[in-house]
């Protein structure tokens, strides 16, 4: 048998399962994700994995239009 639960062990995956459709659809609809706030240096990060993957982007792509000309 399952231990005994209390109020503190009911996570809300449990509680979802538990609502009827149309209280699922209100209780979804409470929860407002907005967007985060970041700090400077987490956004100067942010924008140069940004700019280092279009770069990479960039170089793959005139390998592979270099392999494709050696190729001829």
């Amino acid at each position: 048998m399952p231990p005994n639960r209390t109020d503190v062990d009911i996570d809300s995956d449990d509680v979802l399962t538990l609502l009827e459709e149309d209280q699922l659809v209100a209780a979804k609809a409470k929860v407002r994700l907005g967007r985060r706030s970041f700090s400077p240096g987490l956004k100067a990060v942010l924008w140069a994995l940004r700019v280092y993957v279009v770069l990479m982007l960039v170089l793959i792509a005139v390998k592979v239009v270099q392999a494709v000309g050696a190729g001829h």
